[in-house]
């Protein structure tokens, strides 16, 4: 039959349609085919068939087709060597290969192309090449679609909940065939105080709403009592980034490529509610946005001194001047000073913070004194301070500054000088919107010849301008602000630009791999559309073939070679994801290194001596970690939303032992969404609201929120509780139970047993590598007698029969096409048994979802029969096995019982602490979450600098803490050992810094970092408690001229106190006893009362002046000791029951043996 060739292209490169062109083949064509599945040795490596290089001579046929392309001086218009073009190759009329043409070379002498042809499914890789995976949105004009742009407002996240989020435009962004949006926004936390806590209390009002609570109420008396109580204690509604449906992007690439597909598993549940994370790659709590003003800088500076102070005196002298620049547009040459955000008000000297990614301002300015020096030589200097005031409604509020810098200038003596004032203010806790301005306060200095004038000039131009960046040497000053250019004030209300949230480092290439991989999936052309690709996982493909059989076409005249599969085996099997820098990746990768990555799998071939290397896999992802909603920094507290599953996407830094919150360049990540929403519920399971804020022009708005969504690793539904068991769903490689299983969305159990049949390894991989890492695994290499028709009709998923047993194709090499002539194939045998372990003949058994008996023991099957109900009445057979079994289900031996021991059987005891090594990374992450917490990964991380500097050996990661965690706090825990049956002692020593405001004689209080709202210092019952506090109060303001501003006084007192069944005790007189006051010429006018109220302890500050505003500063050591025997007497003879239990008499004293 006559070989023909037949290859489609647009005859124009304006024509709707392909033409066909009938190609000529040399006389005698001598085309070989080769038909690949996968390298057996690389099963990561998806190969698909190609033909060798044949030739096609010059003729015109050939010639319209390639138009002429041999000829350099023609430009073609449609073919070229770097774009796929559809062929078929036919014997008679039966197609042989479908794929497409590639022209590789042209030999003018001897008049030929050389072509080669290669399946679609091998060429997908080569069209998409290097393109980044954000560029599936990217049009031939070079600008973006729009069609993911969504606005983000306070709607955006529970519409992305749903079914009702829009883009920009109006379309609707829902899947209706997935029942799920396409993009959706989890709770992944990017900055701090997620905290929700319904006891919150700052000692005088017992339910004050912050964070997850802050309503609108709550939020407008913080907003009128001016500053940023508001703001500190609002949880950012634009923290959180946008996530999209996988199947959403795979279909945008396919079709950016020229392919359709067609696949049961991309289409159904529960790929197609699988989503990626974005925007991770943004160091910053925001997302891009469209029609953002990119400049991300604004400099200012002056075109003369903005600042001059002249005096005759010998005495010291203090200077004041604000800072006023009064440019704003560039120079002459120079690209600065620029303004193109109108950050800076030249009239009223404020700039206002219009990004939440402005972090700092630095200003600088060059000082000029002539006949200045400080007092004396001695002195530190010239003191020269910068202080940011935040601007209110027009006002200064010189109560509320943003920061304050101070220097000192060693100038002594009469010359003149000039120095650089280089001031770099944080402005990272200024609200967004705020205003704010600077002022310089300059004192400690006297005119050095006292009959001379003397003067201080700010803003002094010297040729030394340049030197110092003053915007080119142009400037009398220089205030800069950078941040990252995406929105030109907050993201609210903005349209989110959604290309730009996909990493530009990721590939088109690597995600594709990254999926193929992940879910072993299997992708073969057509046989109908060369152009629709058909995808499967790997074992949902070979269950759907046929089986052929062959054994009449082995050619027996050649040598048939079996071989093992020993020199195709690694030595390490290892599926792992990427580690990552976020808040859990990172801290498991910290302090138990031997889990990480998280959910990975770690397999050694301990059968095969010659095996060499490590079988992985490429991926671009980093596992999603599931967290609780913690109630305070103080991690011991726990979670009042029980089935309330977030994820922190933010990470830390740690430096000298203290952690702080940051945000870092972080992977992107997989999660399961079920569609919608879960309603949040409390611990008695009453539907609870959580509030989300947005702060503007320094107002802050709650928002309301009942519901959230159930993102997580695994496929669950929006039930308000769940339950994983061994039928759960996985999106990690092996069995790895969520971090918080106590969340009543998990409520995982600890307790049934192996459960990786349905992980990525377990669901998608094991039978794949077991029939190559069995010991039963054979690869036979034949010679086949193949005609045209066997080689149209075959399909790797088949089964070939040969002889006695089963095999699959893997390759067949180099088959003539319709020549007589036999073709060498590959193929592995096919194994029908359950393979777990060497030497190993059962598989784990169930009743119901369950694997274990009484949540202990393994339950079995024989591997001749796997899916039996295990017998575990009578004989109870079903929970013996081999020991290997065992060890390769992370089980403990029960060598004990020996009723099978003659059979080689035992029972296997589950989840036991000790593990083999072999499979010590399957189960190490179970093991480390016995306990129910998460304290241990997260401890002293989650407040950042609100947590104390703790120390002692009572400091361990089980120990909790007896005061609550307080930033400014070193303590000493401490406890003493009760080996010689010593009454137990448990305690803290503290140093705390406290500080306070006093206006007048009205009582004032000092409390940690001076928030009024802060956890107060409750202190245990059953305790002791000695204070010593030591502190000095500062006049700031008032009209007072006996106590002036700068008047300070020092005092120090102490007290004791003993707190019994609820009721403390001072032991001192009321108040503390003073130790000593410091207040130079001055009558005493300060005082502190040290108190308990309501459990807590309290500093109270008293000024006896009426018309005085002071600042106070403490210091307060604090000994707690906690005494169970003040309430339970120490080695009392106490009556008991029969069961061992105190008897207690009905006023709740115990009854004492006389």
């Amino acid at each position: 039959m006559k070989i023909r060739l037949v290859a489609y292209r647009k005859a124009t490169s304006s024509a709707t349609s392909e033409t066909t062109y009938q190609l000529d083949l040399q006389e005698a064509p001598n085309i070989s085919l080769n038909y690949q599945f996968s390298d057996i040795k690389d099963p990561a490596t998806r190969k698909g068939g190609f033909s060798q290089t044949f030739k096609l001579p010059f003729t015109d046929n050939n010639n319209q087709f390639f138009q002429d392309w041999y000829n350099v001086n023609l430009e073609t218009l449609v073919f070229t060597t770097r774009k796929k073009f559809d062929a078929t190759l036919f014997v008679g009329t039966v197609p042989q290969f479908e794929g497409s043409l590639q022209l590789k070379a042209v030999y003018q002498k001897a008049q030929v192309y050389e072509v080669v042809l290669m399946s679609t499914a091998s060429t997908l890789f080569s069209v998409i090449g290097e393109q980044r995976l954000k560029d599936v949105f990217l049009e031939e004009s070079g600008s973006y679609i729009a069609s993911f742009n969504h606005v983000y407002d306070e709607t955006t996240l529970a519409k992305s909940w749903g079914n009702t989020l829009t883009n920009a435009a109006g379309g609707s962004l829902y899947d209706s065939d997935s029942s799920v949006s396409k993009i959706v926004y989890p709770l992944s936390v990017t900055r701090d105080k997620f905290y929700y806590d319904p006891n919150d209390t700052n000692g005088v009002v017992s339910n004050i709403k912050r964070y997850l609570r802050m309503d609108q109420s709550f939020a407008s008396a913080w907003n009128a009592g001016g500053g940023n109580l508001a703001y500190s204690y609002s949880v950012p509604i634009t923290q959180f980034r946008p996530a999209v449906q996988i199947r959403a992007i795979l279909r945008l690439l396919l079709g950016r490529a020229g392919f359709t597909y067609t696949s049961t598993f991309i289409d159904s549940d529960p790929f197609n509610k699988i989503f990626m994370t974005t925007a991770n790659h943004i160091e910053v709590p925001v997302v891009p946005t469209v029609n953002a003003n990119p400049s991300g800088f604004s400099v200012v500076g002056n075109s003369s001194q903005w600042g001059a102070y002249y005096f005759t005196s010998g005495e010291s002298q203090t200077f004041y001047a604000t800072y006023s620049p009064d440019m704003n547009t560039p120079s002459a040459s120079c690209t600065v000073p620029n303004d193109p955000d109108s950050i800076w008000d030249l009239t009223n000297n404020t700039f206002e913070k219009k990004d939440v990614t402005m972090y700092q301002l630095r200003l600088k300015t060059i000082m000029r004194g002539y006949n200045v020096s400080m007092p004396t030589l001695g002195s530190l200097g010239i003191r020269v301070r910068a202080k940011m005031y935040l601007v209110i409604d027009g006002n200064v509020d010189y109560n509320q500054s943003v920061d304050t810098i101070t220097t000192y200038l060693s100038q002594y003596g009469g010359d003149t000088f000039s120095e650089l004032l280089d001031f770099t203010f944080d402005i990272s806790e200024m609200p967004v919107g705020a205003k704010a301005l600077i002022s310089i306060r300059v004192n400690s200095f006297t005119g050095w010849d006292q009959d001379a004038s003397s003067s201080l000039i700010l803003g002094y131009y010297t040729d030394l301008s340049n030197d110092y960046d003053l915007a080119c040497g142009n400037s009398y000053s220089s205030a800069r602000i950078d941040w990252i250019g995406y929105s030109t004030t907050n993201i609210f209300n903005k349209t989110v630009d959604f290309p730009s949230c996909i990493d530009p480092e990721i590939t088109q290439k690597a995600f594709l791999k990254d999926i193929i991989q992940r879910f072993n999936l299997v992708v073969v052309p057509d046989p109908n559309d060369p152009n629709n690709l058909l995808i499967e996982p790997y074992n949902d493909f070979i269950a759907s073939g046929n089986i052929q059989y062959w054994t009449d076409k082995l050619d027996t005249s050649k040598e048939v070679v079996v071989k093992d599969t020993t020199e195709m085996q690694k030595k390490t099997i290892h599926l792992t994801d990427q580690e990552d820098e976020d808040l859990y990746n990172k801290s498991i990768r910290e302090r138990y290194p031997a889990v990480n990555v998280y959910s990975h799998l770690k397999q050694q071939n301990s059968t095969n001596d010659f095996a060499t290397g490590e079988f992985t896999v490429d991926t671009i992802f980093s596992p999603f970690i599931n967290g609780q909603v913690f109630a305070s920094e103080n991690e011991e507290l726990g979670t009042f939303l029980p089935n309330m599953a977030v994820h922190y996407e933010r990470s830390y830094e740690t430096n000298d032992g203290v952690s702080t919150i940051s945000i870092a360049k972080t992977k992107p990540k997989l999660f399961y969404y079920p569609g919608s929403a879960t309603t949040v519920k409390d611990l008695d399971g009453a539907t609870q609201t959580y509030y989300l804020h947005n702060t503007a022009s320094g107002t802050t708005t709650a928002y309301s929120f009942t519901t959230y969504p159930k993102c997580t690793p695994y496929v669950l539904t929006n039930s308000n509780t769940s339950s994983l068991d061994s039928t759960t769903n996985s999106l990690h490689w092996n069995s790895t139970p969520p971090l918080v299983g106590n969340l009543s969305v998990f409520q995982y159990g600890y307790d049934y047993g192996n459960w990786y049949n349905n992980t990525l390894y377990g669901k998608y991989w094991k039978s794949y590598l077991d029939n190559i890492y069995s010991q039963d695994a054979r690869i036979m290499e034949c010679y086949l007698n193949l005609n045209e028709v066997d080689i149209y009709n075959f399909s790797f998923k088949d089964e070939i029969f040969i002889k006695d047993s089963y095999w699959r194709l893997l390759k067949i090499e180099n088959y003539q096409v319709n020549a007589q002539a036999s073709t060498k194939v590959t193929l592995i045998k096919v194994l029908d048994t359950f393979e777990t372990a060497e030497d190993c003949n059962y598989v784990l058994g169930f009743i119901g979802t369950s694997n274990l008996l009484s949540n202990q023991y393994f339950m079995w099957c024989p591997d001749t029969d796997p899916g039996c109900e295990p017998l575990i009445t009578g004989t109870g057979l079903g929970i013996y096995a081999n020991p290997s079994c065992c060890i390769n289900n992370g089980g403990e031996i029960a060598w004990q019982y020996t009723a099978y021991a003659d059979d080689g059987l035992y029972p296997c005891l589950a989840n036991s602490g000790s593990l083999p090594v072999r499979l010590k990374s399957i189960y190490t992450s179970r093991s480390i979450l016995q306990t129910g917490t998460t304290k241990t990964f997260i401890s002293n991380i989650i407040g950042g600098l609100n947590r104390a500097l703790v120390r002692g050996v009572d400091n361990t990661k089980y120990s909790q803490r007896i005061l609550p965690d307080v930033g400014d706090d070193i303590v000493i825990k401490y406890k003493n050992l009760t080996l010689g049956g010593e009454a137990n002692i448990r305690g803290e020593s503290h140093r705390i810094v406290l500080s306070g405001m006093t206006t007048g004689n009205t009582t004032g209080y000092a409390y940690p970092g001076g928030d009024k709202q802060a956890t107060p210092l409750f202190m245990p019952d059953d305790s002791n408690i000695i204070v010593r506090v030591k502190g000095v109060g500062t006049v700031v303001g008032g009209t007072s001229t006996t106590y002036p501003v700068g008047a300070s006084e020092g005092v120090a007192y102490y007290t004791a106190f003993i707190i019994s069944n609820g009721t403390a005790t001072q032991l001192s007189t009321a108040g503390g006893v003073q130790e000593f006051n410091l207040r130079g010429a001055v009558s005493q006018a300060c005082t502190l009362y040290i108190d308990m109220n309501e459990g807590a302890l309290r500093f109270g500050l008293n000024d006896s002046q009426t018309d005085t505003i002071r600042t106070w500063v403490l210091t307060a050591d604090i000994d707690v000791n906690e005494i169970p025997s003040l309430s339970l007497p120490y080695d009392e003879n106490w009556a008991l029951y029969q069961n061992g239990i105190l008897i207690e008499l009905q006023n709740g004293d115990f009854l004492i043996w006389n």
